[in-house]
């Protein structure tokens, strides 16, 4: 069997982040919880095993390196979800596609079902800014549903390229054909779009879920 330290390096890989500080806080141990795992050549086996049920990874891969990374799940019932290393909010970005892919969230298909989320076609960005909050914070992780990309009058919160800058807001479809975008915080002007300039608006996708590192 590997030692610890290389068990702590696939779990960073899994989890897509770079320190012994960020996995601390996934797992919620203190934040010499890994230095001591590394130090003391301990192996953090409940942690293996919750990360192999999270991301269907196998245990075995997980322990020694060795092996399919995903031998043992069936990866038919896994989604592969692109995560651009784009912030909504932030300005430019016009083309999400030509942005780089930061990594791949590994999604259950039974999960996003059981949620009600189209499997299609999502993809991951950030949030920037604090025109969102409390929804929405800065640096969350937002996944958008590209194919749900039609305002209705019932509304509710999408990622918009409005002339070429990328946003997070509340949009909905005003009776007079109209487009009323808002934010969530009340220091943050609203606005409304017309009708002959909504050309200038391209709705990316609704936002279908959201998650933030827990502090």
């Amino acid at each position: 069997m590997n030692n610890s330290s290389e068990v702590v390096e696939r779990l960073k890989l899994i989890h897509a982040v770079n320190t012994d500080k960020q996995l601390s806080e996934i797992f919620g141990v203190s934040k010499t919880g890994v230095f001591h795992w590394k130090n003391r050549d301990v192996i953090p086996y409940k942690e293996v095993c919750s990360t192999s049920l999270e991301f269907g990874v196998s245990i075995e891969w997980l322990l020694n390196g060795t092996g399919d990374k995903y031998a043992g799940s069936d990866t038919s019932k896994l989604l592969p979800v692109p995560q651009y290393a784009i912030q909504a909010s932030a300005g430019g970005g016009s083309l999400v596609e030509a942005e780089p892919i930061e990594q791949h969230l590994t999604l259950s298909k039974e999960w996003l079902k059981r949620e009600g989320i189209n499997n299609k076609d999502l993809i991951g960005i950030y949030a920037k800014g604090d025109s969102m909050e409390p929804t929405i914070a800065s640096g969350d992780s937002l996944l958008i549903d590209r194919e749900d990309n039609l305002i209705g009058s019932d509304g509710g919160i999408y990622v918009i390229n409005y002339e070429g800058e990328l946003f997070v807001k509340r949009v909905q479809k005003l009776l007079d054909g109209r487009i009323a975008v808002t934010s969530d915080n009340k220091n943050h002007m609203s606005i409304e779009i017309s009708k002959h300039d909504l050309e200038r608006l391209k709705i990316i996708g609704r936002v279908v879920w959201f998650g933030r590192k827990m502090v």
